[in-house]
């Protein structure tokens, strides 16, 4: 019970990231809303893989190495920012394609309506979901970061080896079990009506959402190597 309180510490402080609205959210619920539960699912996946995977990097010291190596690091992170950005950029082309709320509205309504179509596929992700996942939370190297820091300061030295292998493992259930009740929230029958009905302006919200976070994520960068110049 030694290493308790440490492996508290970190699941909380990864719950508590999770749940902050972030890119990971943005794709998980946009693929329940629009495609199916199950694409949410793998893409949900996906954010467990890379969430492990950035995990594993910092116990080897990746994130440490990507400090030191400081053009390395920045480029990476310019990366993910284009990422986030061209996520940002296809869902405003969808939001901008869809017709609004008032011309569907404006629209006769047959007496014996046919069924309502499936809601069209997303422009994230392509034809594999679990890649948009895995891909949206790679795009973000200051993970590696983060958790070299947080097992620096919440994890004792000289704990054992079972020690970061509870902690793995709990960040890879509190992830699946997040962004897993995520998937199925957004893909419950009234979500996905909510959606249909605010589709366009949702579309919009979250492209600009992804392109605000991309954009912070290059000023960061510009700053830094400023900075960097300057000394």
């Amino acid at each position: 019970m030694e290493y308790l309180p440490s492996i508290l510490t970190l699941a909380g402080m990864h719950l508590l990231m999770a749940m902050l609205p972030g890119p990971n959210t943005v794709v998980v619920s946009w693929l329940a809303a629009t495609v199916t539960r199950r694409s949410a699912l793998l893409a949900t996946g996906g954010v467990v893989l890379a969430s492990l995977v950035w995990v594993a990097l910092s116990l080897w010291g990746v994130g440490a190495l990507l400090l030191d190596a400081g053009g390395l690091y920045r480029a990476l992170r310019l990366l993910g920012a284009a990422y986030l950005v061209y996520l940002g950029l296809r869902l405003l082309r969808a939001g901008w394609r869809r017709p609004g709320a008032a011309t569907l509205r404006a629209l006769p309504v047959p007496e014996n309506p046919p069924p309502a179509p499936p809601p069209a596929r997303p422009p994230l992700g392509g034809r594999n979901p679990f890649v948009a996942g895995l891909l949206t939370t790679l795009s973000n190297p200051k993970s590696a970061v983060f958790w070299t820091s947080a097992f620096l300061v919440a994890v004792p030295p000289q704990a054992p080896a079972w020690v970061y292998a509870a902690i793995v493992a709990t960040i890879a259930v509190q992830s699946a079990l997040w962004y897993g009740a995520v998937a199925l929230l957004f893909s419950t029958g009234p979500a996905r009506q909510s959606y249909l009905r605010l589709a366009r302006w949702l579309d919009l919200v979250a492209g600009g959402v992804m392109i605000a976070l991309g954009l912070k994520i290059a000023e960061e960068v510009r700053r830094e190597a400023a900075l960097r110049a300057a000394g």
